[in-house]
This record gives structure tokens, C-alpha cells and sequence, in this order.
């Protein structure tokens, strides 16, 4: 008998128990110094109980503590006593398998000599560049969950990730740029990928460069045109993370309770996909659910939130296969896989078809009030734009806004795709990929310091 088994017997509605491996190997260099060359390992079990419309759960990092644990979750259980009763959507029995293993891992390779090889190339571009910082990650995480459903998911999935953060100085002037690539499987990845990588480096280097003679960006409303990263930053924090089931049945979303509105203008039709092959990319979620390629946004009409179990159940909806932990001692909780926004017909020279605006490069972060549907981001450089030209690099503005309004200010959105690595932190960190064109704007509120 199973530890789930005997968990059903003892009362409980539903149970579940995930084994989880993760692995994380880091090359980090500094200057052309190897500063960190390691392993870090996280390995345990998280066991949940829902016992009368409540849960219990707890962590062990030994198999032979469960029969100990699962006392305590199920005694942690009945202690509630909860008024409104917590309900999960089920799925059916299954057992299956998924393997997407590194070819070539991280730690079995010598990555020294391509690592250097972009820090020369970073130094050939300026005479300014005071520092370079480089880390290369190979993640590596197992996982095994039994259901009291009769569900059986095994998955492996390995990444590889590669940081670059630039910095110029001249004087007490330090401007930087900062990229990161990522994707399934281990330093084949990188390999496929050495040409771009190494072309890209050329130009944040240069560009970091050209950014410490230049002029700040003013503080205005205008029309813009967002790039790559910048698109995925908005449409991830400030859409995304609105279209989590969780915050909706919290009223902390303002999506809450607008499917079938209209949220952006028709141009924007966007897709959370966790199964397509981005930086972001499983086959099953956290609860043994699978992963669903699921509309979000159909034409500007809000169409489905992103769902766990439990908000299955409490909106009634169907399964998408959304929830995550970072570590097998985190609850797994509502997260975004992959977001796509779907690209449009225009070219991205139709995109800077304006007589005045400006260019919004790379993303340098920000912060969003779901609730409220407010979001203030950071760019880290911005270009001019006259009469459909790029024109001189500025520095980095911010740019805010309310979430709705700025949707139905899309005007345009570009044929051109590429693919994102990114980070996002929920109270746990979690790793996500991004499909994104650029987009046109109007009336941007822009924040720079300069007039």
C-alpha cells in the first residue's frame, strides 16, 4: 500500500505526493575570473491532503518520514475549520512517461572557451567596457507524482541558460546591457545558437557604448514602438499575471469576472502554451495535470484564465495544466508556461511608421498592481524615431500606464517573432518562455529625464 493509499483510507477526499529533483550547475565569470564553478541539489517530497475541504501539506526529505508526515498533514487538515469548502477538479487515471534529457549537460563540458570568447569580443567593441559579468546555468529537473486519481506522471526536463550583463563607463557615467538566452535541453542549445549569441554580444556591447554620450530620454506622452522584450515584459506582468486563476478568485485581478469582454483591440490575440518548445516548456504540470495550449485573449475578447485543481473546481472551468513550485518544498501555485502573442502583418520597418515617437528597447524591469491594473517598466535604452526612421540611441526611460487603456491603444502588431528566456518571481521563482513581435503604441506616458 501506498502512502496516497493509506492517505485515502485515513479520510482523506483527495491526496497527492511529489518526489522532486532539482539540479542546478553554475558557471559564473567575472571579468575573465571563474568565480563560481558548482551544483546546488534540491531534492524531497511534498505530500498534499484535502480532508473535508481543507488542505494539509508538508515536505520530507526522506522516503521513510512520509508514514510521520502524513499524520501530521492529515491532523494539519482537520484542524480547519472552514466554511467555505475548498473543492479540486480530477482528472483520470494515466500513467505516463516524459523525457526531454541534455544531449550534451553543462557540467560534462569544458564551456570556458566560448565564454572567453565573448568577453573578447565584448572588449574588441569598446574601449569603455569596465566590467562584463557571464553565467551560464544547466537546470535539471525530475519529477515523480502519484494521485489518489490513480495518476502515475514521471518527467524529466533539462535547460540551459546563458546571462550577459555589459557595462561602459566614462567617468561617472556607467551605462549597461544586459540579454539572456534559454531553452530546452543542455549545451547543444548553446551550440545551435553560438553564431546569434556572439552577434548579439557585439551589439550590447556597442551599444552600451553609445549610450554613455547619450542624451536622456524626455518625460512626454507619445506614440511608441516596444521591442521584443519589452512586448513579452507587458504582456507577462502586466496581462499574464492577471489571467491567474488565482488572483481572480481572490479579486486581486482586474480580469476578474470578464470573460467574453473586450480587453485589447482585435490585434491582440494571445496564447499561454506551456507544451511548445520555449525556455518555459513542460508536458505536465506540478499536480500531474497536462499542460493545455490555451487562448487566453481571441481578437481583443478575454476567453479563458490560466487554472490549478483547486481554481478548476471553484470557476468551473477546464483544466489547463498551470501550476507550478519552484522547489519540491514549495505548493505548487497558479503560473504562466509560455506566452505567445500571435504576430501580426506588419513588417517591422510598417511598425516605425511614424512621423514622431520612440523606439523601446530591452526590458529592464518594472512592477505591476494587478488589482488596480497599473504597471510602471523600465527600458534600458530608447531610440528616436522620425518620420519612420530609428534615429539617435537615449538613455533609459520608464514607461506606465493602466493595462486596459494600454491595450486598446495597440495600434499594430509586427510579423516578426523571436523567442524569450525569461525569469518571473510570484513568491517563488520560476522559469518561462516568451513568443513575441513587437507592437505600436499611442500615447505612451514616458518618464526620462530629459526635457
Amino acid at each position: 500500500m501506498t502512502i496516497i493509499d493509506t492517505a485515502v483510507e485515513e479520510g482523506a477526499d483527495y491526496a497527492d505526493l511529489r518526489h522532486d529533483t532539482k539540479t542546478v550547475y553554475k558557471l559564473l565569470r567575472k571579468n575573465g575570473i571563474p568565480i563560481t564553478h558548482g551544483v546546488q541539489i534540491d531534492a524531497g517530497f511534498c505530500l498534499r491532503v484535502l480532508v473535508d475541504g481543507a488542505w494539509g501539506s508538508g515536505i520530507a526529505t526522506r522516503e521513510r518520514d512520509l508514514p510521520s508526515l502524513l499524520t501530521s498533514v492529515m491532523k494539519a487538515a482537520r484542524s480547519q475549520k472552514r466554511i467555505h469548502k475548498i473543492r479540486v477538479k480530477e482528472a483520470p487515471a494515466e500513467t505516463v512517461t516524459y523525457d526531454r534529457k541534455a544531449s550534451i549537460p553543462v557540467m560534462n563540458e569544458d564551456n570556458s572557451d566560448f565564454l572567453i570568447s565573448l568577453e573578447d569580443c565584448a572588449h574588441d567593441q569598446s574601449d569603455r567596457l569596465s566590467s562584463i559579468t557571464l553565467l551560464l546555468q544547466g537546470i535539471e529537473r525530475s519529477m515523480e507524482i502519484e494521485t489518489s486519481e490513480g495518476r502515475q506522471v514521471t518527467s524529466r526536463i533539462d535547460r540551459t541558460s546563458l546571462r550577459i550583463n555589459l557595462y561602459c563607463r566614462e567617468g561617472s557615467t556607467i551605462e549597461t546591457r544586459t540579454r539572456t538566452w534559454g531553452g530546452i535541453g543542455g549545451m547543444e542549445y548553446i551550440e545551435a545558437h553560438e553564431h546569434d549569441i556572439t552577434q548579439d554580444t557585439v551589439q550590447l556591447a556597442q551599444e552600451a557604448h553609445k549610450l554613455v554620450d547619450a542624451d536622456h530620454s524626455p518625460s512626454t506622452t507619445m506614440d511608441c514602438v516596444l521591442s521584443h522584450t519589452l512586448t513579452g515584459t507587458l504582456l507577462h506582468e502586466a496581462f499574464g499575471h492577471a489571467v491567474e486563476a488565482d488572483s481572480v478568485i481572490s479579486n486581486e485581478s482586474i480580469l476578474a469576472g470578464k470573460i467574453g469582454e473586450k480587453v485589447a483591440e482585435d490585434c491582440i490575440t494571445m496564447i499561454d502554451d506551456p507544451t511548445a518548445p520555449l525556455f518555459g516548456h513542460y508536458l505536465y504540470d506540478h499536480e500531474g495535470i497536462k499542460g493545455h495550449r490555451t487562448l487566453v485573449v481571441k481578437e481583443g475578447i478575454l476567453t479563458s484564465y490560466l487554472h490549478s485543481r483547486e481554481t478548476a473546481a471553484h470557476l468551473d472551468s477546464p483544466l489547463t495544466g498551470h501550476c507550478k513550485a519552484e522547489f519540491y518544498s514549495n505548493i505548487p501555485i497558479v503560473r504562466q508556461g509560455n506566452t505567445i502573442l500571435v504576430p501580426g502583418d506588419h513588417l517591422d520597418e510598417e511598425l516605425m511608421d511614424i512621423p514622431h515617437g520612440l523606439f523601446l528597447g530591452d526590458s529592464a524591469g518594472g512592477q505591476v498592481n494587478v488589482a488596480e491594473g497599473t504597471f510602471t517598466f523600465g527600458t534600458q535604452y530608447t531610440r528616436e524615431i522620425h518620420d519612420g526612421e530609428l534615429g539617435s540611441y537615449l538613455k533609459g526611460c520608464s514607461l506606465s500606464g493602466n493595462i486596459l487603456e494600454t491595450m486598446k491603444n495597440v495600434q499594430a502588431v509586427g510579423k516578426n517573432t523571436i523567442d524569450i528566456a525569461a525569469g518571473c518571481g510570484k513568491g517563488q521563482m520560476d522559469l518561462q518562455g516568451r513568443s513575441m513581435p513587437q507592437i505600436r503604441l499611442q500615447k505612451v506616458m514616458i518618464g526620462g529625464r530629459g526635457s
